[in-house]
């Protein structure tokens, strides 16, 4: 007798269930995306301890009849496939397989359903089984509860996360698609305490507001661009709003909520140097093109997809939050921002409505420091007051007192000649009366030898010595004088770290590095004359805003801030 055998229904649910349904959250996910593909409007899902005790979605969809509500259940049951065709074209948030009968093969799962022409139907499987079917009393769509998750895979169960945190996985979740999809009237809540509920009225500004906060919603401004296979939109914060986490950066993909490193890098480098390191937008972003471009069934919960022309898209993506950003002013307010909800968080803020949302805000236009400034002067106009702490200029305007960092101003002033004059090959060169030695290690120097054509190539001549010792012969002539010893040893750090000197992102590297060296530093007073050469040169920079880290340059302290201080205002 032959050692393989046919695995019986049951048991191939339950893979197939280990690959789909990870955990609490990934259920919510594939009944969530199932209540959109029926066109739901209002989908509520409310659970009791977090998913683990009970999972319930009910949508205003089109509903099933009663063999369908029987069939959904059955494996490669789908009604968003026919044909090979469709499988290269998928268009609907399912298809991997459908996951119905993976859920009911580790749970207790109830559907009700209606499509309104005809009394509802109820169907109850436990283990995988069907052990109850029957009329029902329903109203036009779909619910379905899941009960005792895991229950029949302790193994499983024992690894499924605190209730904490499968709660904040659920959040997130519902929170993204509410975002993707502002037409879609949203409730989440857990024993009994409502997280989230919007209006779906189509205001995604208000979705955002509910979501992130009434202060942070009034800061987005939206961004659009296409090229010949895709169009990306959807809105962006300030620079200003920032977070320490990727989680709040939303990206879709024809209404379907994906998760891609790719998609957050491209964004954060549309924002280039006005994040601080480390530091994360506010962004919804929607990626519409042909489905025939995606390959959606990479993985087993459909997160990630694969694009055509991936390179391009990225591009676009960037390219797209770099000009909405071009020219807007980044003066930092001193005052600090509304408190942002955080996925997981039980409780309701306490600028969400209790009903739908409709009188809550109003979002006129109002001064604010997220505005574009003009072209030729970046910088608002200001006059000098004098220097704190030995570190600070004070400025003053209508608008309130203004902090520039000195140091920081003098290293985004360098850096931005230092990039430039690295952008493109060193039209003048500076020999040395008497070569400047730079020693590094011995295994270092081989590395550091093996590139000296890519010094070359930004005008820096260096020789090998003896004992991991270069003699510099040569450097730009833009560089400052005494600094040949800094750029040899940072371009070689590079090197030796495998970051080719010629690409424009080492380059760049570069240039943030020298900028950071012999810049005016804290504790060091500056006379008036020199007050000005800097804010002039600062003010000729493209980014006047921020250093080359993404720290701020000048922080704002409204006069209505002051007034309130001194009782003159409420």
């Amino acid at each position: 007798m032959g050692r393989i055998i046919r695995l019986d229904p049951h048991l191939s649910n339950m893979i197939a269930a280990g690959e789909v349904v990870e955990r609490v959250g990934n259920v919510v996910k594939e009944l969530l995306e199932n209540a959109l593909d029926a066109g739901a409007k209002h989908i509520d899902v409310s659970l009791r301890e977090s998913g683990l005790a009970q999972i319930r979605v009910a949508d205003n969809g089109s509903g099933m009849d009663r063999d369908d509500a029987v069939l959904a259940f059955e494996r490669h049951a789908t009604s968003k496939i026919r044909t090979e065709r469709d499988l290269f074209r998928i268009g609907s948030l399912g298809f991997r397989g459908e996951a119905l009968p993976s859920i009911a093969a580790v749970a207790n799962v109830e559907l009700v359903t209606s499509t309104g022409a005809a009394e509802g139907w109820r169907v109850f499987w436990r283990d995988g089984a069907l052990v109850a079917s029957g009329l029902s009393a329903a109203a036009p769509g779909t619910t379905v509860s899941v009960t005792k998750l895991f229950h029949n895979t302790p193994a499983r169960l024992k690894f499924v996360k605190s209730t904490q945190a499968e709660l904040a996985f659920i959040a997130e979740l519902v929170d993204k698609y509410a975002l993707t999809r502002p037409d879609v009237a949203f409730r989440l809540e857990n024993d009994g305490k409502v997280l989230l509920s919007t209006s779906g009225r189509g205001d995604l500004r208000a979705v955002l507001a509910a979501i992130y906060g009434v202060a942070a919603a009034k800061e987005m401004r939206p961004f659009a661009a296409a090229d010949r296979d895709y169009r990306v939109s959807g809105m962006l914060s300030s620079p200003l709003v920032n977070r320490a986490s990727r989680g709040y950066v939303t990206v879709s993909v024809n209404g379907r909520v994906i998760r891609s490193a790719k998609a957050v890098q491209a964004i954060v480098d549309g924002y280039g140097q006005t994040l601080p390191h480390g530091r994360f937008p506010i962004v919804t972003a929607e990626i519409a093109t042909d489905p025939s471009l995606l390959d959606v069934n990479v993985h087993p919960t459909k997160l990630e997809v694969r694009f055509s022309e991936e390179g391009a898209l990225w591009a676009l993506l960037a390219r797209a939050i770099r000009e909405t950003l071009a020219g807007v002013r980044l003066i930092q307010p001193a005052e600090r921002p509304e408190p942002v909800r955080t996925a997981g968080d039980d409780t309701v803020p306490a600028t969400l409505p209790s009903g739908d949302g409709t009188d809550l805000f109003t979002f006129e236009e109002r001064p604010s420091e997220f505005v574009h400034g003009p072209s030729s002067a970046p910088l608002p106009a200001m006059d000098y007051i004098g220097q704190y702490a030995g570190t600070y200029l004070v400025f003053q305007n209508p608008e309130g007192l203004h902090l520039v960092d000195q140091h920081a101003a003098a290293e985004r002033i360098r850096y931005e000649r230092y990039a430039k004059a690295m952008a493109v090959p060193p039209t003048a060169i500076y020999r040395p009366i008497l070569a400047v030695e730079v020693a590094f290690s011995v295994h270092d120097a081989v590395r550091i030898a093996a590139g000296a054509a890519e010094f070359a190539r930004l005008g820096v001549e260096i020789q090998p010595g003896e004992n991991g010792v270069f003699a510099v012969t040569a450097v730009p002539a833009w560089l400052p004088r005494g600094m040949e010893a800094e750029l040899v040893g940072d371009m070689g750090e590079l090197l030796i770290a495998d970051r080719p000197l010629s690409t424009s992102a080492m380059r760049d590297a570069l240039a943030k590095s020298l900028s950071c060296k012999r810049s005016i530093r804290a504790n060091r007073h500056l006379n008036e004359n020199e007050v000005t050469t800097l804010m002039k040169d600062l003010a000729a920079c493209e980014n006047p805003y921020t250093c080359p880290h993404g720290r701020p340059v000048v922080v704002r302290i409204a006069l209505r801030e002051i007034e309130k201080w001194f009782r003159r205002v409420l």
